[in-house]
């Protein structure tokens, strides 16, 4: 997933395997950082020292801190995106096994950040941050197309607009649900995330599968 944000523009891509385990290196060193002390706390000093390299090394490839956090979230939204991906590789054969995937989804989702301290902090962040809501914006429309694309052959043709815009509220919904969960304890976030799923249930039976064709 690729932002569109200044600041992760200029972050420096590595093409040598060298260079790749470098910015694994600092990026392993940031996550250790911020699981200590949160994103705020993050100094480009402590993570050159945790990492074992100079600052200049990192200046190589990061052009600040939150360049780094930005590839820390870019990392989580791919490991993410390939369960999305190995879970959607086969076309449905019908929507209620779709949904069936789609929610074992949206509670992965939601375990990733109520698991990972660090994936939670970022999350927190990324409501002031551009860079990281551009990241996370470019990889839900990538999920969003790969589940159309997935899902398409279930719809009339000519109700394919309704379905997009369909799959946009839905997984609007969704990460706006994992974001109250999360900040809940860990008993109230699962109710939470079990109501969500009985409204994104109501949404499917009474709004999507009218589109589907007879």
């Amino acid at each position: 997933m690729v932002a569109s944000g200044k600041r992760q523009d200029s972050i420096r891509k590595p093409r040598q395997t060298r260079s790749q385990q470098r910015v694994e290196q600092i990026l392993e060193a940031a996550r250790s950082l911020i699981l200590q002390h949160g994103c705020a706390g993050l100094k480009m000093s402590d993570i050159a020292k945790t990492a074992e390299v100079s600052i200049g090394s990192i200046y190589q490839y990061f052009p600040n801190k939150h360049a780094i956090v930005a590839g820390l979230a870019q990392h989580y939204l791919e490991v993410f995106e390939l369960e999305v991906e190995q879970a959607l590789a086969t076309p449905a054969d019908d929507l209620d096994s779709l949904f069936n995937t789609l929610t074992g989804l949206l509670h992965r989702y939601y375990r990733m950040h109520r698991d990972d301290p660090v994936v939670r902090d970022i999350w927190m962040g990324s409501a002031t941050d551009k860079a990281l809501q551009d990241i996370d914006a470019n990889a839900t429309a990538r999920q969003q197309q790969l589940l159309f694309e997935r899902s398409s052959h279930m719809f009339d043709s000519a109700r394919h607009e309704d379905v997009q815009r369909a799959h946009v509220l839905a997984s609007s919904f969704a990460t706006s649900a994992v974001s109250i969960a999360i900040e809940q304890d860990k008993q109230e976030g699962q109710k939470t995330m079990m109501l969500a799923e009985q409204m994104l249930l109501a949404c499917w039976e009474s709004v999507v599968k009218p589109l589907a064709k007879d």
